[in-house]
């Protein structure tokens, strides 16, 4: 592949330095796939739960944590962005036949990835949270990453989407609907395409630039992550780490 993403091991390129899973699926039947999904979306959920978070949602953003003190410490990444705190329609979760095929796909490619990178310890991978969204004229998302503001953290988190339908961005507009990751004051772009799956750590910074195109854009994010561990094994397992010969 030309461009931003330097191959590693199969779908798994690099992008300074982070690594990101690139694929375009091929399934021969892909188009019938994906209309299937729409049909199943559109009847499942109302059009304003389709609809991409920003300003005309922020009576549905959940309760921000408050500052604990004047100054504090944190084990975990820090959040950035406020957008994803609008509830989720998880459309993963839903049994139709040609959703559930998107989620087990999609948890294969994450447990591989894992795997590439020897980060997988043999936990069940768990797709936490997922929401489908239809892109409309100026639609964006703002500079975010996927980290929690609270509880729960999760282990091993990865964020990620599949487009469905890139909408077909106008031709004249460099950056319509453009995706765009956000690394030490550096924009790498990608453009989005029909069939195209993508998962990256939760922690990058990312958003999309405002969407111009013929028809809606369909895309399916989620959040990925590994079974909570019991905290006892974790910290007998790095007592045992220090205190070995």
């Amino acid at each position: 592949m030309d461009g931003i993403l330097r191959p590693f091991v199969g779908d798994l390129y690099h992008l300074a330095p982070i690594p990101v899973f690139y694929r375009v699926l091929d399934e021969p039947d892909l188009p019938a796939w994906h209309a299937e999904l729409v049909r199943i979306a559109r009847e499942r959920f109302a059009p304003p739960v389709l609809e991409v978070p920003d300003e005309r949602h922020v009576k549905d953003l959940g309760q921000v944590p408050a500052f604990p003190a004047h100054s504090w410490a944190e084990e975990h990444p820090p959040a950035v962005g406020i957008w994803h705190c609008v509830p989720t329609n998880g459309f993963l979760d839903l049994p139709d036949a040609p959703v559930k095929r998107l989620r087990e796909r999609i948890l294969i490619e994450y447990v591989k990835t894992l795997r590439v990178l020897e980060q997988y310890d043999g936990r069940k991978a768990l797709l936490n949270e997922s929401w489908i969204q239809f892109y409309k004229d100026s639609d964006l998302k703002v500079l975010h990453n996927h980290e929690r503001y609270d509880r729960p953290w999760f282990d091993r988190m990865w964020a990620g989407g599949y487009y469905i339908d890139d909408g077909a961005p106008a031709a004249d507009m460099k950056y319509s609907g453009v995706f765009s990751f956000r690394v030490r004051e550096m924009n790498y772009f990608v453009r989005p395409k029909p069939g195209l799956l993508m998962m990256w750590p939760a922690d990058v910074l990312h958003e999309v630039f405002p969407f111009y195109g013929q028809r809606e854009r369909v895309v399916v994010n989620f959040n990925l992550s590994l079974e909570q561990a019991e905290k006892s094994t974790r910290v007998g397992r790095f007592v045992r780490k220090l205190t070995s010969p």
